[in-house]
């Protein structure tokens, strides 16, 4: 009797070992999927990270051997009397219905930017160059010519600077524009702007900016005898023009 229960509780013991093991197993295998699965999801992450591209444009033209005037300002005084003087107040014009280049100029900024690039020769040793200003009479936007008024602009005298902002000289005395008095009634004899000699200055940008109330001022001509009600927009041409010096001198 002894020898039989001693052989039900071998088999009981042999019955259970093997179903234990193949649950073993499963879960073992189970495990090492869900390791695998683990592993290519790090590596996805670290080699195919999210990313997107644009491009754009870098656009300049490059100047060698070459005087050019770059930028011309415009001015803007607001409201005046005639026979009257009053200083800038911005440099942005309304043209509207001055309909042509007789009566409205096409090329000035509302910066205030005069700006002349001088490419000719990449040493200090410059050739030097003028430049000029005429200005015509303030006229309405009709075409009465009977009722243009003269004018005279006052330009102050500017440091001419480089594109770091400093100044062009080339010595211990620092440049800038001449002052300068336009008068709409000498056309035939244009202020001088700039006047630089030659080995004075340095290659490249050279500009100046008429943009505080200091910097300009317009006289008015014309009578006021406050005798007759009128507001008319006027505009004034200027004539800008560069001229080089030569860069070789007998």
């Amino acid at each position: 009797m002894k020898w039989f229960k001693n052989v039900v509780r071998l088999l009981l013991l042999i019955s259970l070992s093997l179903s234990l093991s193949p649950l073993t197993t499963a879960q073992a295998a189970d495990a090492i999927q869900v390791q695998d699965t683990l592993d290519t999801t790090i590596e996805s992450d670290s080699t195919n990270s999210d990313q997107t591209t644009a491009t754009s444009n870098v656009n300049v033209t490059v100047l060698s051997g070459i005087l050019t005037l770059e930028a011309v300002p415009d001015f803007n005084f607001g409201t005046l009397m005639a026979n009257s003087t009053g200083k800038l107040k911005s440099n942005t014009t309304d043209t509207t219905g001055f309909t042509d280049g007789t009566t409205a100029g096409i090329d000035g900024n509302d910066d205030g930017l005069l700006e002349v690039i001088d490419s000719r020769n990449m040493t200090s040793d410059m050739p030097g160059f003028t430049l000029t200003a005429s200005m015509g009479p303030l006229k309405t936007i009709d075409t009465d010519t009977s009722a243009d008024l003269d004018a005279i602009l006052y330009l102050s005298a500017i440091p001419l600077l480089n594109g770091d902002q400093q100044n062009i000289s080339n010595s211990s005395k620092d440049l800038s524009t001449q002052a300068a008095t336009i008068d709409s009634t000498k056309q035939d004899a244009p202020a001088t702007i700039m006047n630089l000699e030659k080995g004075s200055y340095n290659a490249g940008i050279i500009s100046a900016k008429f943009n505080t109330p200091d910097s300009a001022k317009l006289h008015v001509g014309g009578t006021n005898n406050g005798t007759e009600k009128s507001s008319k927009k006027r505009n004034a041409v200027i004539t800008w023009t560069l001229s080089a010096k030569p860069s070789v001198t007998q």
